[in-house]
């Protein structure tokens, strides 16, 4: 009986293997002499029978060859992407250890093989380099950095690359950020960064192609007096007021502007930024002679530290060239006090009214 054909010469070519280090595993490329017919369905991954090392055996204690074809991933929100990251537990007892030769759920338990997961990327998941390239990610501007895009060092070996997902700013000044990560020596973890924000950093921002932004969340109804009674309720104008913070939270609610009025509506936590606010999920503009009470007055041009948003209690005057204002103010806190914002001639401030009060 004829002995049988080895997996190459079935194919009926001889592929050249070669072996490619990453800071999460190993990728194999294929270069074909005559290549065969393509398949009638497109390959999420194969595992070629690997061709043995001049030593005899994997020469960096990972896989010699893993061949990951490309398939259109499912869409995620951020939402969704922050959830599934989640999952394996960063910063607890219970954190997934870091292994670039490990899986977890069929993921490489390495940093590119978490960020691969938590995007429902093809298993065990592209390694950094791939991660960087246009298949799966786009680049943007780390000022451009939202909850679920990645900071990825595509640069180097497998044992100096990495990628991790951006969660949030640490401070008004955008000098660290929140980040989840899956990092040697330790695992899964949720610590503050600064990949990418000196002017030096191998460290570029990308976005996800699959991401998707989240569907605002209908805002529930709510009453005017509900809106001032819960604006009270962080004290303003006292000893007991709550400080401000764009990091901080109280009741799951930051402690900013925009924070305190999303508190202030009940809309969900943490609360719409500034931007988002005048959004038509949220508001509608109206003349500032319309405003009642529990009205908004919004600046939302600018950067962070420029954008503002007060809570309209009254007229101050019967000339009505002031009013008094609930507002979480940078410096001090929460605070009740007579303001002028949108009345004077070329300001930016605006009046809005939420959809859902009543």
């Amino acid at each position: 009986m004829p002995p049988t054909q080895s997996l190459w010469s079935r194919t009926g070519s001889l592929a050249l293997i070669t072996v490619v280090a990453c800071g999460s595993g190993l990728v194999a490329a294929a270069s074909a002499q005559a290549a065969p017919p393509a398949p009638a369905h497109p390959v999420t991954a194969a595992t070629p029978t690997p061709l043995p090392s001049p030593s005899g055996g994997p020469e960096s204690g990972e896989p010699e060859s893993v061949e990951i074809m490309a398939a259109a991933a499912a869409p995620v929100t951020r939402s969704q992407m922050i959830a599934r990251a989640k999952t394996w537990n960063p910063g607890t007892s219970k954190r997934v250890p870091y292994s670039q030769t490990k899986t977890r759920g069929g993921y490489r338990t390495d940093c590119s093989g978490y960020v691969s997961m938590a995007l429902g990327l093809g298993k065990p998941g592209p390694i950094t380099v791939g991660l960087a390239k246009s298949t799966y990610t786009r680049r943007i501007q780390t000022s451009e950095l939202r909850r679920g895009d990645l900071l990825i060092d595509a640069i180097g070996s497998n044992t100096t690359r990495h990628v991790v997902i951006f969660d949030r700013w640490a401070n008004a000044g955008r000098t660290s950020y929140w980040a989840y990560e899956q990092r040697g020596g330790y695992g899964t973890d949720y610590r503050t960064r600064s990949y990418g924000l000196s002017a030096n950093s191998q460290y570029k921002a990308y976005r996800a192609l699959n991401i998707r932004e989240d569907a605002p969340v209908p805002p529930p109804t709510i009453t005017r007096a509900q809106v001032i009674a819960r604006a009270k309720s962080w004290n303003p104008a006292t000893a007991q007021r709550v400080p401000y913070s764009q990091t901080k939270t109280r009741g799951g609610y930051r402690t900013d502007g925009s924070g305190y009025a999303s508190m202030a509506l009940g809309l969900g936590k943490p609360g719409p930024i500034t931007v988002d606010l005048v959004k038509s999920a949220y508001t509608r503009p109206i003349g500032m002679s319309q405003l009642l009470q529990g009205d908004l007055v919004i600046d939302p041009v600018g950067a962070n530290t420029a954008r503002m948003v007060v809570i309209f209690d009254r007229w101050a005057d019967a000339a009505r060239t002031s009013y008094w204002a609930y507002q979480q103010r940078a410096g001090y806190g929460t605070d009740h006090r007579v303001v002028r914002h949108g009345l004077e001639p070329g300001t930016q401030f605006r009046a809005y009214r939420p959809v859902r009060i009543r």
